[in-house]
């Protein structure tokens, strides 16, 4: 069984896959499309991604999972949980467009850096709905949940962008899987521009989250479903 870990960057989809067979060398690759994605795993592979999976409709209320995920991280790093825009807002034209939507909707504005990510929340969801045997097998994470986890509890000090906070990322990486290093550095040498430094980081942690050694855990514990039946969860190392 393979873990993907997958997050978004510059040139689509950066993922990293890890083998639970101690004797399986690591692999790195980078999709156009989310598609493409899962057209390389197994029956037996899940995919961990850093995007929101299952979107409300509407209502006042954020989504739980986004809700929790501030509050497990607290202080700076609880500003890395961006609030998961409404499904119908994954279709405006424009940013102004969907700004004005998300107030009719739920009677707040749309963060500009969840447009910015809007493209490929959509992706996601489309090929989810389309595509209903994935459910469950595709996976959200959050990368600052995924460290917090591997520090014991224990939210990051520095933003992930600078060379402390790589440092700090890298070391937790390394002290899991002693590869670490050297897969990200190969991912930064040949995929240039395609993949930014923090990206190729995050999804190493994803990938590193799926691969346990015990079960994931869930925020929240009982996920409720959204309206395509896909739970709307976040999910981290136990």
């Amino acid at each position: 069984m393979r873990v993907i870990g997958v997050d978004g960057c510059r040139g689509g989809w950066v993922c990293v896959a890890l083998s639970s067979a101690g004797n399986a060398a690591p692999e790195w690759w980078v999709s156009a499309g989310f598609g493409d994605v899962v057209a390389r795993a197994t029956a037996d592979d899940r995919v961990l991604v850093d995007i929101p999976i299952g979107l409300l409709d509407g209502g006042p209320d954020p989504r739980e999972p986004d809700a929790l995920a501030r509050r497990m991280l607290g202080g700076k790093r609880a500003s890395s949980v961006f609030s998961a825009p409404v499904r119908p807002v994954l279709g405006a034209p424009d940013y102004p467009a969907a700004n004005e939507l998300s107030r009719a909707l739920t009677g707040k504005g749309l963060s500009k850096q969840s447009w910015m990510i809007a493209p490929k929340i959509r992706e996601v969801d489309e090929f989810l709905r389309a595509r209903p045997g994935w459910i469950g097998r595709v996976r959200e994470v959050h990368p600052e949940l995924c460290f917090h986890a591997f520090a014991g509890g224990r939210s990051m000090r520095h933003n992930k962008k600078t060379e402390e906070g790589f440092r700090e990322r890298l070391e937790l990486l390394s002290e899991r899987y002693p590869e670490s290093e050297r897969v990200l550095g190969s991912i930064l040498l040949h995929a240039g521009k395609r993949v930014a430094r923090d990206d190729a980081v995050d999804a190493f942690a994803a990938a590193l989250t799926g691969l346990g050694p015990g079960p994931l855990r869930t925020i929240p514990e009982a996920p409720a479903r959204d309206a395509a039946g896909i739970p709307m969860e976040i999910v981290f190392a136990g």
